[in-house]
């Protein structure tokens, strides 16, 4: 490698025809390192759209399962005022085959 200063008072230099070998190995490593990397980030990048997109199947699937949920749990209040209803039934009609069955063993 030669550096000389010209007379327009800038530095020049020349690179050898082995240098010049060098420094075109160097950075034809260097674009493959690049290439190497930009490869890998597509891969991770497909692989992170592939994994977002099972995701988003998941929730969709998880919301649909909560408005199935709620939807049945509203219906609670109404099957306990149900079940309250049919149970003072039931006593009173307990109540009330108590009472015949007295009568029966009074006749």
């Amino acid at each position: 490698m030669n550096v000389d200063r010209q007379d327009d008072s800038h530095w020049h230099f020349s690179l050898g025809p082995v240098e010049k070998w060098v420094v075109a190995g160097a950075l034809s490593m260097l674009i493959g390192a690049f290439g190497y990397i930009g490869s890998g980030f597509a891969t991770r990048l497909d692989e992170q759209g592939k994994t977002l997109q099972r995701l988003s199947e998941q929730q969709a699937v998880a919301n649909a399962q909560m408005l199935t949920l709620t939807t049945q749990l509203s219906d609670v209040p109404g099957l306990t005022r149900a079940m309250a209803e049919t149970k003072v039934r039931v006593d009173d009609n307990t109540r009330r085959i108590g009472d015949l069955e007295q009568l029966r063993k009074l006749r």
